[in-house]
Formats: C-alpha cells, sequence, structure tokens
C-alpha cells in the first residue's frame, strides 16, 4: 500500500459489528462491485419488517449470499442477528479475502468457493428459515438473465424454508411474485414466501 493511501472497504451499518471495516477487493478491471448504502439499509428494512409481524426469527435463520464478492452483506446480515451467514463466491482472490475477515469476526459462517448458478442450494443447513440475497456482476444481465431467473425459480421450488428472496439488478424485474424497488440505477426486487 502507497503512503498516506487509505484502506478502501465498506462499513457494517449496524448491530454488533456496527462501524467494523469491510475490505472491498477490486477487479483486476480496477472496478469494486458492491451494494450502495442505501440498498443494504432498504434490504434490512425489509427484513426487520417481517422480523417485526413475527414471519422471521433472525436466531433461527440463514442468510445466504449467492454472489458474496466482499461478503458485506452476509457479514451485516451476522451483525444483524442471524444465526449463519453462507457466501459463494467464485473468483479466487474475493474468495481468499472474505475467508480472511470472516475467520477474524468468530461468526457462524459457511464460505464456498462455488459457481451460483450451480451450486445455489443443498449446503446442509440447519436453520429453520433461509433469506437469499442475489447481486449478480451487473454484466450478467445483459446474457444471463434466463439463467439468474432459473435459479430462484429452482430455490422456490425445491428449497425447504425459504422466507424470502431478495435480487439486485440494474432495472426492474417483472417474474413472478417479486416487487421491485427502483433506487437510481439500482434495483431490489423482493418476493417474501412467509
Amino acid at each position: 500500500m502507497k503512503p498516506g493511501k487509505k484502506t478502501k472497504g465498506l462499513r457494517i451499518q449496524t448491530g454488533e459489528l456496527k462501524g467494523r471495516l469491510i475490505p472491498s477487493p477490486v477487479s483486476p478491471e480496477g472496478k469494486s462491485n458492491f451494494t450502495p448504502a442505501i440498498i443494504k439499509k432498504s434490504l434490512f428494512d425489509i427484513i426487520e419488517s417481517l422480523q417485526l409481524q413475527g414471519r422471521l426469527q433472525l436466531e433461527d435463520s440463514a442468510f445466504i449470499d449467492l454472489f458474496a464478492g466482499s461478503g458485506q452483506m452476509g457479514i451485516e446480515s451476522l451483525s444483524r442477528g442471524f444465526a449463519r451467514a453462507v457466501f459463494l463466491e467464485l473468483a479466487w482472490d474475493r474468495f481468499e479475502s472474505l475467508k480472511g475477515v470472516l475467520d477474524k469476526l468468530g461468526k457462524p459462517h459457511l464460505v464456498l468457493r462455488k459457481d451460483a448458478f450451480r451450486f445455489y442450494s443443498g449446503f446442509d443447513i440447519t436453520e429453520k428459515t433461509k433469506v437469499y440475497f442475489m447481486d449478480p456482476p451487473y454484466s450478467f444481465w445483459e446474457k444471463k438473465t434466463a439463467k439468474l431467473k432459473n435459479v430462484v425459480e429452482e430455490i422456490i421450488q425445491n428449497e425447504p424454508g425459504v422466507a424470502a428472496i431478495i435480487v439486485q439488478s440494474p432495472t426492474p424485474l417483472d417474474w413472478e411474485g417479486f416487487t421491485p424497488r427502483s433506487f437510481g440505477r439500482n434495483c431490489l426486487n423482493v418476493r417474501v414466501l412467509v
């Protein structure tokens, strides 16, 4: 690191780990892909609403982040009281970085170097309910929208205990049962199943 240069990272917003810095690995192209703070806040407001309605108990729930990247969303879920977080990240450098960060936190987690298109369920999750979060690189939406939709449909049909699936995309999705919420160039698409 160059002298005087600050470490890039994202901060945990709320909960037990509030203020903790999560390193944000930069891709070879010099880009970092992360979920904006307003999207993160909105997502966890949705989860908190389900919790307040008695439809979701965090202490019995797992948060599954299918395109984990820096891991900020899953780590935020742990900070807010989820029993465990499951992270899938295929890129080797991001996977290694994430593994190191999670090992230091000492929170229940499972981090896998897996392709979310092929390994999106069946992780032997013992928690009663699951919240799935999917934020693939925005470049995927150009050619892989059908594959992404298929992953979501497979989870809904075959995975027991799914409380909600939340998909971040560049534009609103017209998928059955999903409600889009737009935030500038980002959109949260939410389907609640409880």
